[in-house]
């Protein structure tokens, strides 16, 4: 995408960090070129160049904020880290003051200071949005206002007697929604679709009448519920929004595959299915192999380096374990780890195809 003093609004942060990449590799390459006298622009030439990128790059670091050499990349990745660091010990800050108070206020005092602490972290997160252009304060702000908004939930529940529900992960995940797609925060996304998925599980515990309590013990809904957050990552509302595609992809690619793992090893303890266990774990030996493929498949069709990346992480753990499950009680030791090698090599084999094939698309 070009993207020019007169860019349209349209243009989110990660397609301006992207021409902003661009335009270092051109330069880098164009330097190369140079130096082994390949190609030597006349000085005019390469003037008007360097000013055009220079005032591509003043506008999007205007705009965007983004990272126009090495050492801000790297010092952005820092930035991040510190972040989430920040964010969680802050989380917790919050949780251990609750604690050493609590026990000094009336419960008027508790049930005002509940519902004050999300709403002030929200105010942070609404000033420190109009403030900085990175979100990096913001998402901060953000995970306290998500933990402190969790926390409110669950003492006021104990504080009234209410017996525990799964409305509280639907309670949560709407408001992980609300704040990420206000903002734009990935961070609050995930966590979001993650209780959504949660929230499913425990729908499904309750109709098949087990405690919703444990319900993650019972990962079968997660499959379909992937299958639907890789879905939805095609959603125009998503495609608009820097990174959220990607990320409705990844947390759906985990969700999707990782359970099946679980399914097809231990099928007697994690399946809701009645069926004999080696029925139900042949079911999901199957299935594992089949979802692997095909979303590898799909996602070098599709150009989605995130999912491919998942699903052959996820398809050499599969098989690995699969095979110690297959074969390790009975088939002696070094035939064995002599078969393992061999799937790995035929895995490079196969990927390495796909890379040269991917060349051609």
């Amino acid at each position: 995408m070009s993207l020019t003093p007169d860019t349209p609004s349209s243009v989110t942060a990660e397609q301006a960090q992207q021409r902003a990449d661009q335009i270092a590799a051109f330069a880098r390459e164009l330097a190369e070129l140079d130096r082994d006298a390949v190609l030597r622009l006349p000085p005019d030439d390469r003037g008007r160049v360097d000013a055009y990128h220079a005032g591509v790059l003043a506008q999007l670091a205007g705009r965007f904020d983004v990272d126009r050499n090495d050492r801000q990349r790297q010092l952005s990745l820092g930035m991040r880290i510190a972040s989430l660091a920040g964010a969680i010990t802050l989380s917790a800050a919050v949780v251990l003051f609750f604690n050493r108070i609590w026990g000094l206020l009336a419960t008027p005092a508790q049930v005002g200071v509940l519902a004050a602490a999300p709403l002030a972290a929200l105010a942070g997160v609404e000033f420190a949005a109009r403030r900085e252009k990175t979100l990096y304060i913001a998402s901060v702000m953000a995970l306290v206002a998500m933990v402190s908004f969790i926390l409110a939930m669950n003492v006021q529940g104990v504080i009234f007697n209410m017996r525990p529900s799964p409305i509280a992960l639907a309670a949560w995940s709407a408001f992980a929604f609300i704040v990420a797609y206000t903002y734009g925060l990935r961070l609050l996304l995930a966590g979001g679709i993650a209780m959504a998925m949660a929230w499913v599980c425990a729908q499904v515990a309750l109709v098949a009448g087990i405690d919703w309590s444990v319900s993650i013990t019972r990962p079968e809904p997660l499959v379909p519920a992937g299958a639907l957050a890789l879905a939805a990552a095609l959603a125009p509302w998503n495609q608009r929004r820097a990174g959220f595609a990607a990320t409705w992809r990844m947390v759906g690619s985990v969700a999707m595959l990782v359970p099946l793992i679980f399914l097809s090893t231990w099928g007697e303890v994690f399946s809701y299915c009645t069926w004999p266990p080696r029925t139900v774990g042949s079911l999901y030996d199957a299935a594992g192999f089949v979802l692997a493929i095909g979303t590898i498949w799909i996602g070098v069709r599709a150009r989605w380096r995130e999912v491919v990346n998942i699903a052959t992480g996820f398809l050499v753990v599969f098989l690995y374990v699969k095979c110690f499950d297959w074969w390790w009680m009975w088939m002696p030791r070094y035939l064995f780890f002599l078969i393992l090698g061999a799937l790995a090599v035929a895995v490079l084999v196969v990927l390495g195809r796909l890379r040269s094939g991917s060349r051609k698309v």
